[in-house]
């Protein structure tokens, strides 16, 4: 019920969205698509869904992760976020324009880190150019300092 009601919520949004009642289907899921962020429901069959988003990290670890609950301990959040890095908890039954919200605020999470990585990788392709650059011209420097007579 949860998933159908999700999964409505969310496309008439706009949101493209995939959903698994199965865990382990699920973590196959993942381990095929790049998904900007991944919600779990923290009552689930076969693992909680604290253990499914962390083994989520694990495999996508630039996937932003939200994990519902009626069970609303301090210390299930704090181990939420603690072993999950979950960037959000939200507790049913939820407020529809909460829900939105976050997954917005999950989405532009997830396209920032993967702008992110984007600009690291090219920044480390720039220093390799750059070091390749400084010892071509420090090769250059020697050869035109050994022609010059003493």
């Amino acid at each position: 019920m949860v998933l159908a009601t999700l999964k409505v919520t969310l496309e008439r949004e706009g949101f493209q969205v995939t959903t698994s009642s199965e865990p382990r289907k699920a973590l196959q899921l993942v381990d095929d698509g790049d998904f900007a962020v991944i919600i779990s429901d923290y009552r689930m069959p076969e693992m909680t869904g604290l253990e499914f988003l962390v083994e989520c990290r694990r495999r996508r670890p630039y996937s932003s992760r939200i994990l519902l609950t009626a069970v609303a301990n301090l210390a299930t959040v704090v181990e939420a976020i603690n072993r999950g890095e979950i960037c959000r908890f939200i507790a049913k039954p939820w407020l529809r324009e909460e829900l939105l919200a976050a997954l917005r605020d999950a989405v532009q999470r997830h396209d920032l880190n993967a702008h992110n990585q984007a600009l690291q990788a090219e920044t480390a392709r720039l220093n390799r150019e750059l070091l390749a650059a400084n010892k071509a011209l420090a090769a250059k420097l020697s050869e035109l300092e050994s022609r010059q007579p003493a």
